[in-house]
């Protein structure tokens, strides 16, 4: 049965399926005048920016909506609501005003959330049922994770007899392979592929089971049974051949011998034996003598070809057979790896009360599908009655298995007025570029096609028929482009994507570009043809008036967007790149991260020559030579040159070290995007693990390629970005060089067969290199091989439909001109045969022409101009000049440095009192510091006598009472922004009285400091009482200023 209440919008690019969700949305939410029911929506979408986007456009739609005055000035969708809810002008503007308010004050219900983050709230309601630790951290990077189990793995190596064998094993194999010795990588790599993926979750689930004498006990029994299969092949051969000796038949006797001779080879069990020719397909009714043979020979072998078929038929299931336990054999010692490097991780887990993101979706699949709905909600602490789900071709099998219960019961159920719930899915199969990290277009085509449907009514299926985003010669083009070479698609249901759906209609948008060019076939010269045709190209555009910033460069590889953004570095073209975007190719970041390795290793000459290189560009002294002349002597020039001791980064916190140094060196006057994040990542760093220089180094050295601060957004460069990072994005003009990329690629393809359990050793699966051969291993196999080839067309196609629809003006595609052999036949498995068949089809394809142009490259008008007048912000230092109490303690008996021995008395107390509120505090304070280890008990006499002294101290006892309010190391942020922290501040009755404590001789500069203090304090709305310095050294002084 059909529900309208339930319906699913087919968005093609470009088509306003953002218009569409947001318009259902407020149609559900104004359609009554009290109604609340926003609290009863669930919005789900898949990125934050998504989110956020959504969140913008319902909060600013309502409150446009709510400044109406008349119907037609109104916005397009407030009319349609008007009509579509059946209210007035008038109406529909107090409404939305009235559910802007309610929004905003009860944001928290305002419920339009990733999909990951939903799931999330499902495991922390189902955590005790899980037998989950409460405070679990979720892991967003199991990239950092694995790499740690890796580690953990391989240092077992030596420890642990079985596993020990196993990785030599590994390693052999990797060896014989010419890959290195090194075999972490390789294991990183395979765990990454394989483990976090939920196609391979109940394949995983079965290996988790077993241990290596299980993995050992598979490798005996598929040896025996590679050995039984080569001696079947063998006797089958043999058999052959004693029929023909039998029955006077010789080698001669057989047409061309090949049956005669494929015996023999067969008899030896050659390596070069294949079953490719075409008799070898059809031997029953293959002819096996010559017309030239005699009558009884002929006869002879007549009678013998059933028995020799027999035979020749057991030669080729047991062929296969043993290809495939061969391919099987060869990834049991990776398989054998893999489940220990599984076991390690989840040993990780555990001990961290860590939960890997990629994991959630199947923890909870186990919990919620055998729970009833009204408990579900009833410990979700909400009821949802409408659901939006955006970009459902990107959602996972177990993320939708997930939803299906509680929709269902939305769609099935009625509120007390009794209106059904709904459901509204949009998506796009035709984008669907995501399935390596789960996503399964197959779904939303079920549900379009009603061929899979969980639900009990049948959806009212739409397409969204414009494309508002490009202009017309970038729309027909893509129409004509994409209905033209659906041909080449396999599958039918995907092929009609392309032919069927893909007619978009026009908007009002007159005008557009689009080019292909193609670069000569040359391997040699590929890069730089492809670099220099987009250099051209810019400059075009640049003479034509385009803005750096309206122009994007798509690629499918990134090493592709590398070589593109140096090269146009290097002619002075400004680009905007992941590359560039990372922190480690920053160079203050790493002149930083080379000054912590400096204070763990003072020999590591490397980091010495990086720091000196850095310097070294604004010394007045030739580079080489300020290099050789302060290498040997770095940390004295350090010190004398920027006064900054080396040891600072051994004596206090990572983050306190890296923010003087930053003074230090002047790093930074204004704010950096670079250092901020890179401070930010330390911070977090110190946070989860401690502040230990070695512990960030690690983690930097594992993370640094991941690092990056996002792109500048009126930044008049040319963006360069891959086209998976590209999807849900627009740009002026589009440039898609490379477009020649393989089809059917894969790197290192791995998949999995199911096998008989009681003939495995209780193994359901066997991990297997994909290549084409499988499809002759069994009808099962086959069925696997066409299926995951057909998905890999439909990748393809769908990131060549991605990368196309960005544009939305102009459009320059950069492909090759590639034939099959010396032929004139495109390669249909390549894009770059795609478009030229294409141009084949449409009838302009000329052999020799290298460029085709569809439309007119104007020049641009578009007002749209950069501004300059952003706020100068200045860097802001967390630290005041002082190392960290705790951390330099314990830091100095790590490292036994004669700095920390040297630290004055007067440092150590100024550290002390930043811990103690009253008088009350002393005792309990210094007895925490010992059992913290940051004291030493011997230590502890003569430093509270100290104490005791200031706090005593018959000028300041009155500050250290307990009928105070204090505040220690408190923040003041100032009206411009500025971060003081005074290092103690005294309230009573509406009166504060500041000190500070210094060590050393008196200073003017003090006394200004103090006084920023006083303004800062006033302006908040206290009266100063009493501004006091106290000096900390042989004797105590109080200065009263």
């Amino acid at each position: 049965m059909e529900n309208t209440s339930y319906n699913i919008y087919n968005a093609s690019a470009g088509s306003g399926k953002t218009y569409t969700l947001t318009k259902s949305y407020l149609k559900i939410i104004l359609s009554s005048a009290t109604s609340a029911n926003y609290r009863e929506i669930l919005a789900i979408t898949f990125t934050n920016k998504a989110v956020a986007e959504m969140k913008e456009r319902i909060i600013d739609s309502l409150y446009d909506f709510g400044k109406v005055k008349n119907a037609e000035d109104a916005p397009s969708m407030f009319k349609d609501l008007v009509k579509e809810l059946h209210v007035d002008t008038e109406t529909l503007q107090k409404r939305s005003k009235t559910r802007l308010k309610e929004i905003l004050h009860n944001y928290a219900f305002f419920d339009v959330s990733t999909i990951d983050k939903f799931t999330h709230r499902l495991i922390r309601t189902f955590a005790k049922d899980l037998k989950l630790p409460q405070n679990f951290e979720v892991i967003l990077d199991t990239n950092l994770l694995l790499s740690e189990a890796v580690d953990r793995l391989v240092n077992k190596a030596g420890t642990a007899p079985e596993l020990t064998k196993v990785l030599i094993a590994f390693a052999l194999e990797k060896a014989n392979e010419d890959k290195s010795w090194d075999i972490s990588r390789d294991i990183f790599d395979m765990g990454r592929e394989l483990l976090f993926k939920e196609k391979y979750e109940d394949a995983l689930e079965v290996i988790g089971q077993k241990n290596i004498e299980d993995f050992n006990t598979l490798k005996t029994l598929l040896k025996a049974k590679i050995k039984k299969a080569e001696d079947n092949i063998q006797l089958a051969g043999k058999t052959n051949l004693q029929l023909m000796t039998d029955n006077g038949l010789e080698i001669k006797d057989f047409k061309s011998s090949y049956f005669s001779k494929f015996m023999m080879d067969v008899s030896e069990l050659k390596p070069t034996i294949n079953f490719n020719a075409a008799w070898k397909q059809d031997f029953e009714n293959t002819a096996l003598y010559t017309k030239t043979l005699s009558e009884d020979k002929k006869a002879t072998i007549d009678d013998l070809h059933p028995t020799f078929a027999i035979h020749f038929q057991s030669i080729k299931k047991n062929f296969f057979d043993l290809a495939f336990l061969k391919n099987a054999y060869k990834n049991i010692v990776p398989l054998t790896v893999l489940n220990a490097l599984q076991k390690e991780l989840k040993n990780l887990e555990l001990e961290r009360d860590e939960i890997p993101l990629a994991t959630f979706n199947s923890i909870i699949s186990k919990e919620i599908k055998n729970q009833p709905v009204p408990f579900i909600y009833e410990r979700l602490g909400e009821k949802y009655r409408h659901y939006f789900i955006d970009e459902f071709q990107d959602t996972s099998e177990l993320q939708w298995s997930n939803l299906i219960p509680l929709i269902g019961n939305a769609l099935e159920s009625q509120d007390e007025k009794g209106n059904n719930g709904s459901l509204l899915l949009v998506g796009d199969a035709k984008q669907a570029i995501y399935r390596w990290r789960g996503g399964k277009a197959e779904q939303f085509l079920n549900l379009v096609h009603q061929t899979k449907n969980p639900f009990v009514y049948f959806p009212n299926v739409e397409n969204l028929p414009a494309n508002y985003r490009s202009y017309h010669e970038v729309i027909n083009f893509n129409n004509s482009f994409f209905t033209t070479i659906s041909a080449n698609i396999t599958n039918a249901v995907y092929k009609s994507l392309f032919e069927e759906g893909n007619k978009q209609k026009v908007n009002h948008k007159e005008g557009g570009f689009i080019q292909i060019s193609f670069i000569e076939e040359d391997d040699k010269n590929e890069d730089e043809l492809y670099c220099n045709e987009v250099l051209q190209t810019i400059t075009t555009l640049s003479e034509k008036k385009y803005p750096l910033k309206d122009i994007c460069i798509l690629v499918r590889d990134k090493k592709h967007g590398i070589l593109l953004a140096d090269f146009l570095s290097a002619n002075e073209i400004p680009i905007i790149s992941s590359e560039t975007l990372l922190l480690k190719n920053n160079p203050k970041v790493n002149f930083l991260v080379n000054l912590l390795k400096l204070s763990v290793d003072s020999e590591d000459y490397e980091a010495a020559y990086a720091i000196l290189s850095y310097l070294g560009n604004t010394s007045n002294y030739p580079k080489h030579e300020y290099i050789s002349e302060n290498l040997n002597k770095l940390e004295k020039h350090l010190l004398e040159a920027y006064q900054f001791d080396a040891n600072i980064l051994k004596q206090s916190s990572v983050y306190d070290g890296f923010e003087q140094a930053v003074k230090h060196f002047n790093l930074v006057d204004e704010s950096d995007a670079y250092i901020t994040y890179f401070l930010d990542e330390v911070l977090e760093v110190e946070y989860k693990q401690g502040a230990s220089a070695t512990l960030f180094l690690d983690y930097w050295e594992k993370k640094k390629d991941m690092l990056s601060i996002s792109a500048p957004l009126e930044m008049d460069a040319v963006q360069i970005m891959t086209v998976h990072k590209s999807k849900g994005l627009e740009f002026e003009v589009v440039l898609f060089p490379y477009a020649n990329s393989h089809i059917y690629k894969e790197l290192k393809p791995k998949t999995w067969l199911p096998v008989a359990a009681e003939e495995f050793n209780g193994f359901t699966d066997m991990l297997i290199n994909k290549n084409k051969e499988i499809v002759n291993y069994s009808e099962e196999a086959e069925s696997i091989y066409n299926e995951e080839h057909e998905k890999l067309e439909l990748d393809a196609f769908n990131v060549l439909y991605v990368a196309l629809t960005r544009a939305v003006k102009c459009l320059f595609v950069f492909t090759k001109k590639e034939f099959e052999g010396k032929t004139e036949n495109p390669k249909s498995d390549y894009y770059s045969g795609l478009f030229m068949s294409y141009l084949k089809q449409v009838g302009i394809w000329e052999n020799q022409q290298l460029h085709y142009q569809f439309g007119q490259l104007d020049e641009n008008n578009s007002s749209d101009q950069l501004t300059n007048d952003q706020e100068v912000i200045k860097f802001q230092y967390s630290y005041k000049e002082r190392t960290s109490f705790n951390i330099v303690t314990k830091s100095g008996m790590l490292w036994d440095t004669s700095t920390e021995a040297a630290l004055s008395k007067g440092n150590t107390i100024h550290q002390i009192l930043s811990l103690i509120e009253t008088v009350d505090d002393i005792t309990e304070c210094f007895e925490k510091l010992v059992k913290k280890g940051s004291l030493n008990s011997e230590e502890v006499p003569l430093l509270e006598q100290k104490v005791r002294s200031i706090i005593e101290h018959t000028e300041l006892k009155e500050f250290y009472a307990k009928d105070t309010i204090v505040k220690n190391e408190t923040d003041i942020i100032t009206k411009n922004g500025i971060i003081l922290r005074p290092d103690r501040l005294v309230f009573k009755n509406n009166k504060a009285s500041i000190i500070d404590y210094k060590t050393g001789a008196r200073n003017v500069s003090y006394k200004d400091q103090v006084d920023t203090y006083a303004n800062a304090i006033e302006e908040m709305g206290y009266q100063i009482d009493k501004k006091i310095i106290i000096y900390i050294n042989k004797d105590i002084i109080p200065e009263f200023i």
